[in-house]
């Protein structure tokens, strides 16, 4: 979104500096989305230009020039979102995917260990998620890195400050591994998947667009699939952590942060209702993939 370009400057200096440590042989393919939708934002009435946004995120694009990057500016009038990004990014070329959020904080090492982990995953579909610092509540413990697991689930924000976490990643000389985890737990924020979970397990439906949570569609169908037997495992990459820039210093709260400064000079438009209308038809979607993993569970059985 136009409010979250200078994330794009941290996000895109961190990839900048994953190159030179990826191995030899990885050919990377990114694809982002400048979001200027008017379905989404009134220009005519925001006080900052589409050409503004275009121009920085132009510039900031100089910094993949390294990778190929497949970078797009959406200025149409419709609903446009991460669910039409992840079903527009696959290909047949592509053996892994991997999701990042824009305000998500990585070390330069992390795209490196997550390529290299692939080679001694020998699941067919899997999902790989560095761990995190403590969330809103237990169930994120299973990705909370021991260290970062401090202060209460709420209000962790005030207790934890995302450049510690730099400092931790850089200085700590941690082991890095990957670890099978039985909880199923992700959201999306910079985990890498095989390329049949991705296509296949729990693939966009072409009916949705703009915003909802695949996350929580995802972890339905796999504890789904986990139950019939089929080859799916979800791995904790232990050693690496992300989170959210908005810890520490970028706090963001009702004047002040890393995107008001944008928010404000820009009419944003209520589409509250498109993700009402996906809440409440994400039970049938689950259970239409569920019955479909059912059917081809029963036939593969009986053959």
């Amino acid at each position: 979104m136009p409010w979250e370009i200078d994330y794009a400057l941290l996000t895109f200096t961190q990839l900048k500096k994953s190159k030179y440590y990826l191995p030899e042989g990885v050919n990377i393919t990114i694809d982002s989305v400048l979001n200027l939708s008017s379905y989404l934002i009134n220009w005519e009435e925001s006080k900052l230009p589409k050409e503004y946004f275009i121009e920085k995120y132009n510039t900031l694009s100089l910094l993949l020039k390294d990778y190929t990057h497949n970078s797009k500016i959406y200025t149409k009038d419709k609903l446009y979102g991460h669910l039409d990004l992840q079903r527009d990014c696959i290909s047949s070329e592509t053996d892994f995917y991997l999701s990042i959020c824009p305000d998500m904080y990585f070390s330069e090492y992390l795209l490196s260990y997550l390529i290299q982990a692939t080679q001694n995953i020998p699941n067919k579909y899997f999902i790989l998620t560095p761990q995190i610092c403590r969330m809103w509540d237990e169930s994120w413990e299973i990705l909370t890195h021991p260290k970062f697991a401090v202060g209460p689930h709420y209000g962790w924000e005030k207790t934890t400050d995302i450049f510690d976490v730099d400092y931790h990643l850089h200085t700590s000389g941690e082991e890095i591994a990957i670890t099978p985890i039985d909880q199923l737990k992700w959201a999306g924020w910079f985990d890498l998947y095989s390329k049949e979970f991705y296509e296949d397990l729990v693939q966009i439906p072409k009916e949705w667009n703009g915003y909802g949570a695949w996350d929580y569609y995802g972890l339905n169908i796999c504890d789904y699939a986990k139950r019939i037997g089929l080859d799916f495992q979800q791995y904790r990459l232990d050693g690496q952590i992300v989170f959210e820039y908005s810890i520490g210093p970028l706090r963001t709260d009702e004047v002040h942060g890393f995107s008001n400064y944008y928010k404000n000079l820009l009419v944003k438009k209520d589409i509250s209702e498109q993700r009402e209308e996906f809440n409440k038809n994400l039970p049938i979607f689950i259970e239409k993939k569920i019955k479909q993993l059912y059917e081809q569970h029963i036939t593969t059985s009986s053959n």
